[in-house]
C-alpha cells in the first residue's frame, strides 16, 4: 500500500519551502529568520494534515443475554476496529508488512459471520455464538490495542535496534492473527455444515493451534468461560 504519511510530509516540505522563499523575497526577512519561519510553517502544515492517532479500544465487559444482542455488539466492535485500523495504516510501520491487511481481513471475516442467516437464526447463545462474541469483542480488540502500542513505540523510537524490536513484535502479532483466523474459519465451517461446537471445544482448538505454531498466545484463552454462562 502507499504510505499515506507521505502526504502530510510532502505538504509540510512544500509549505516550508514556500514560506522560506516568501519570507525572504517578499517580506525582506534576513535568511536565518526566513528559514525559521519556513520551518515553523512546514511543521504546522504537516501536523494539521497528519492522520489522527487513535486511542485504545475498550474491551467489552458483560455478554448480552440474547443472540441478537451479541451479534449487534460484535458488529459495533468491528466498526470501531476498522476505523482504528484505517487511521493506523497510514504510518510508516505498516508500509513493509501485510499484518495490518490481515487484521482488517479478519475483522471483516468476523463481521461476515454475524450476518450469516444460520447464525442469526440461533435460538440461544451456543458455543459458536459465544466464541464469536469473544473473538469480536475481546481477542481482536486486544490485538488491535497491541498494534496501537507498537505503532506508538515505532514513531517514538529513533534507534535502529528499538525499531527492529517493534517490527519483530509486529511479526509476532502476525502469528496471533493467523491462529485467530483459523478459529473464525473453524466456526464458519461448522455453521455451513449445520453443526455447532461448545465454547470449550473452540477454546481447545485455539490452544492447540498456538501450541502447534510454537507461539505463546498474548490472549487470555480462559476468557470464553468468563464472558457469559455456557450454553446448556
Amino acid at each position: 500500500m502507499r504510505p499515506r504519511w507521505l502526504i502530510p510530509a510532502g505538504a509540510g516540505v512544500g509549505v516550508g519551502v514556500l514560506g522560506t522563499l516568501g519570507s525572504i523575497l517578499l517580506l525582506s526577512f534576513a535568511p536565518p529568520i526566513g528559514i525559521a519561519v519556513g520551518v515553523a510553517l512546514g511543521a504546522g502544515a504537516a501536523f494539521v494534515m497528519a492522520p489522527d492517532r487513535p486511542g485504545h479500544l475498550t474491551i467489552t465487559a458483560g455478554q448480552p443475554d440474547d443472540v441478537a444482542g451479541v451479534l449487534k455488539e460484535v458488529q459495533a466492535s468491528c466498526d470501531s476496529m476498522e476505523l482504528t485500523m484505517h487511521k493506523l495504516r497510514s504510518s510508516p510501520l505498516w508500509s513493509n508488512t501485510d499484518v495490518d491487511d490481515r487484521i482488517v481481513g479478519l475483522i471483516r471475516a468476523v463481521r461476515n459471520l454475524t450476518t450469516m442467516p444460520q447464525v442469526a437464526a440461533r435460538q440461544r447463545i451456543d458455543g459458536d455464538v459465544q466464541m464469536l462474541y469473544v473473538l469480536g469483542t475481546d481477542y481482536l480488540p486486544t490485538i488491535v490495542n497491541l498494534v496501537i502500542d507498537n505503532d506508538r513505540m515505532h514513531s517514538t523510537f529513533s534507534g535502529n535496534s528499538s525499531r527492529a524490536q517493534v517490527e519483530e513484535n509486529v511479526r509476532m502479532l502476525g502469528t496471533q492473527v493467523t491462529v485467530l483466523a483459523e478459529g473464525v474459519d473453524h466456526i464458519e465451517t461448522g455453521v455451513v455444515r449445520g453443526t455447532t461446537q461448545s465454547v470449550h471445544e473452540h477454546a481447545a482448538f485455539l490452544q492447540l493451534r498456538f501450541e502447534q505454531t510454537g507461539s505463546k498466545s498474548v490472549l487470555d484463552l480462559d476468557t470464553p468461560f468468563a464472558s457469559g454462562p455456557p450454553a446448556p
